[in-house]
C-alpha cells in the first residue's frame, strides 16, 4: 500500500488515474503489459493481475469487491465501446 502512494496519479472525474509507467515500475512488469491488461486487450495470468493490483496500492480483497460490483450492463457497454 505504501508503494501506491508514490505512484504518479491524477484525479479525473472523481476517479484516480494512475500512470502506466508508475504501475509498471512498482509491479516490475513491462509498460505494454500494463497497457494491454488495463485496456482489456489481454487476459492476464493471476500472478500478473496480483502484481498490478498491488502496484496500484490495493489489496486483492478490495479488487474482488470492485470486480463483484461490475454489472452485466457495464460489461456490455465496455464491449460495445471497445469492439
Amino acid at each position: 500500500m505504501e508503494k501506491g502512494k508514490n505512484l504518479q496519479k491524477e484525479v479525473t472525474d472523481n476517479k484516480i488515474v494512475y500512470s502506466y509507467h508508475g504501475v509498471a515500475s512498482n509491479a516490475l512488469l513491462r509498460k505494454a503489459t500494463i497497457n494491454d491488461t488495463l485496456n482489456g486487450k489481454t487476459s492476464p495470468k493471476a500472478t500478473t493481475l496480483i502484481s498490478i493490483v498491488e502496484a496500484m496500492g490495493f489489496t486483492m480483497n478490495e479488487f474482488g469487491k470492485e470486480f463483484d460490483d461490475i454489472s452485466d450492463d457495464e460489461v456490455k457497454i465496455f464491449l460495445n465501446e471497445n469492439s
